[in-house]
């Protein structure tokens, strides 16, 4: 288990034996009343003034940028409102999610198809000819074909299957004539000569990041998905394996920045007191639990009372 788990797990174990190193011993004296405290009065303040007379709020720039987001149009719509006005065929990456605004100035379909790009980092389309035998696959089969061949790094790569005398080949950059869709039908194998536009994202990357951000997920929705991967592995541990990693884990813990680690330690102090007292005596439990299995014995008792 890596350091993250153990330093939870080590802060709310600390976080659970605090209320019982806190309890009194039976017969110590009860500590005198703390005499109530007097705190002034703060002073009233007048209304605030009237709305048109208050002086205008400037907002951040993010603010102000989101807000210009939200007002765009969804991509998507704005895609098909493309592909209806120029006649297109257009297929568009499944984690593709943005607002823009629409390119009605646009008098071409490369035109518009660049104004929606320009207002998504990392996006780019393509144009894409399929062969003449092949239906039109999924959204994310295509897409993901053109990502590949597009961060394909090889300018030009043949491979070749002796066993049945067939090859594969790709070339980069190849040079066109103007009629070049024309002739796609003479080829052999054929093509087709209506291109079918393709919409996505241009790095894998960018890719997963729009996946996060579709479905709502962000770094500790990441973070947690990955935790629970780890306490699988810790769970497939045999107990000599899970006490070293624990060891392990708890040097590392504590080798840390000081702040680093007293930041760790005040964020499980503050999820234990959001706890509610069922799971507060629960985590306690499981606290003397683990501490009598790590170190044979119960947890040491509370320090002796001054003068004793």
């Amino acid at each position: 288990m890596r350091w993250r788990t153990i330093a939870a797990i080590v802060a709310l174990s600390v976080c659970a034996a605090i209320p019982l190193w806190a309890q009194q011993e039976p017969g110590e004296p009860q500590p005198p009343p703390e005499p109530p405290l007097e705190v002034p009065l703060e002073p009233v303040m007048p209304p605030p003034p009237p709305a048109e007379l208050q002086p205008p709020v400037e907002l951040p720039r993010q603010q102000i940028r989101q807000q210009g987001q939200q007002a765009g149009s969804n991509v998507r719509r704005v895609l098909e409102s493309i592909a209806e006005r120029f006649k297109l065929q257009v297929v568009v990456d499944p984690l593709l999610q943005a607002r823009v605004t629409p390119p009605a100035e646009a008098n071409s379909a490369q035109a518009a198809l660049d104004a929606v790009v320009k207002q998504i980092p990392g996006s780019a389309w393509r144009k894409v000819y399929l062969r003449a035998d092949m239906e039109l696959p999924a959204s994310e089969t295509l897409v993901n074909w053109v990502r590949t061949l597009v961060n394909l790094e090889a300018q030009g790569l043949m491979i070749a299957d002796a066993s049945g005398n067939r090859i594969t080949s790709f070339v980069r950059n190849v040079t066109v004539s103007p009629d070049f869709e024309q002739q796609l039908g003479q080829m052999v194998p054929a093509f087709k000569t209506r291109p079918v536009y393709v919409v996505f994202y241009q790095q894998p990357m960018l890719a997963q990041t729009g996946q996060r951000t579709g479905q709502g997920r962000g770094r500790a929705e990441d973070f947690l998905a990955l935790e629970q991967q780890r306490m699988q592995m810790f769970l497939q541990m045999s107990p000599e394996e899970r006490q070293r990693a624990i060891r392990m884990g708890i040097q590392m813990f504590m080798n840390m920045d000081p702040s680093v680690r007293m930041q760790m330690m005040q964020e499980g102090m503050r999820m234990f007191m959001n706890m509610s007292p069922e799971e507060r005596r629960m985590l306690m439990e499981q606290g003397m639990q683990m501490f009598q299995q790590m170190f044979q014995g119960p947890p040491p008792g509370p320090p002796p009372a001054p003068g004793r």
